[in-house]
This record gives structure tokens, C-alpha cells and sequence, in this order.
């Protein structure tokens, strides 16, 4: 018998036959885990509270959103003067948010040689019955005034600032509305300033 000594490239095709190939050629070697050192335990420091507070203190950007009477207008005035927060016309990404609630009127009617005409709207009182400063992130009513269909009495003493306020505004023009309620938020802001820790 005669043996053929195998070419170079049959003895490369059977070594690369024998190799060992695929997702479990090495599944032997993953298979033994490794040593797991344990650390003693590290006594844990609660992470530091993030510094939250009221977002009328810490709030930069306001919208005020139209109003009737182009109270918005003087209230966007009134706010830039005091100066405390930045006022855009864009309400997308800001930190607050001041809108007035203008609930829809009943029309009136009275009658007239027998055809009944509607009445006018009552000129000293405002269409609004409150203004809201909400947080536009999460929603949250920050601040807000009620309107009050009457004038200030005489001998009416200016309530302290508070989160919830009434304002008598019969007789108030737009301008003196707003001027109004953005010295009562800025009151308020005030006291949140001068109570909350530094």
C-alpha cells in the first residue's frame, strides 16, 4: 500500500473543520462563574434633596394669556415694570402662567312694545371673576385673585398676602385691574422670598 502525503490545503480544511464554531463552541468557559468578592456594605447618604420651592419664587418666564379688554396687555406692562419675571407672547416652555377665568353670560332679554331685545352687558364690572398663576409644567394653581363685583369699602383694611385672594373690582378700569393684581401677586411673592430658607 501507498500512502499520498495530503496537500497543504486538505490538511488546513480538516483543521479548520475541527474548530470549534458558533454561539456554544465556548459555552463551557461561560458556563463557570466567576469568583464574586463581596464588599462590606458602605452605609448609605441619602442623596441631597433637589432645591424645589414654590416656582412663583423660582420661575423666571411668564405668559399671560389674552384677556378681555386688553387687561393681558396691561398686566404684560405691569409685570416687565416690576421686573421679576421675563413676559413672552409665546406660552410653550415657560415656567408660569396667568390666566383669567371668563365665565359665559346668560343674555338678557327685556321687552320692548312687545319685542323682546336683548339687554347690554352691565359696564362698571369686570367679564372676569378670577385670575389664576399656574405652573405650566405640572399644572399646579400657584396663586389666584377673585374678582368681586363691588367697590372697596371705605374702612376695608388691605387683607395680607395669601395664595388665594379677593380683589372688590366694580368701577376698575383695565389698567387699574392690573395694576391691582400685580401688586397683590408681588406681595405675596414677597412673602414666599422672605419665608423660605436660603
Amino acid at each position: 500500500m501507498v500512502f499520498e502525503s495530503p496537500s497543504p490545503l486538505r490538511v488546513f480544511l480538516v483543521a479548520l473543520a475541527l474548530i470549534p464554531i458558533g454561539p456554544g463552541a465556548y459555552a463551557q468557559e461561560q458556563q463557570t462563574p466567576a469568583p464574586v468578592v463581596q464588599e462590606p456594605p458602605q452605609p448609605q447618604t441619602p442623596a441631597p434633596a433637589p432645591k424645589t420651592g414654590n416656582r412663583l419664587v423660582t420661575g423666571k418666564l411668564i405668559y399671560v394669556a389674552p384677556m378681555p379688554n386688553n387687561l393681558d396687555k396691561w398686566l404684560q406692562e405691569d409685570l416687565r415694570t416690576w421686573g421679576r419675571y421675563r413676559v413672552t407672547s409665546n406660552s410653550e416652555g415657560v415656567d408660569l402662567e396667568i390666566d383669567a377665568v371668563v365665565p359665559e353670560r346668560q343674555t338678557r332679554y327685556r321687552e320692548r312694545n312687545g319685542v323682546p331685545l336683548p339687554k347690554g352687558e352691565p359696564k362698571k364690572q369686570p367679564r372676569e371673576s378670577s385670575i389664576t398663576v399656574t405652573d405650566w409644567t405640572s399644572g399646579a394653581q400657584l396663586w389666584s385673585a377673585t374678582l368681586l363685583n363691588r367697590n372697596p369699602k371705605a374702612d376695608e383694611a388691605e387683607p395680607p398676602p395669601a395664595a388665594s385672594i379677593e380683589i372688590p373690582a366694580r368701577d376698575m378700569t383695565s389698567d387699574q385691574l392690573a395694576l391691582k393684581i400685580t401688586r397683590e401677586l408681588e406681595r405675596y411673592v414677597e412673602q414666599l422670598e422672605s419665608s423660605s430658607p436660603h
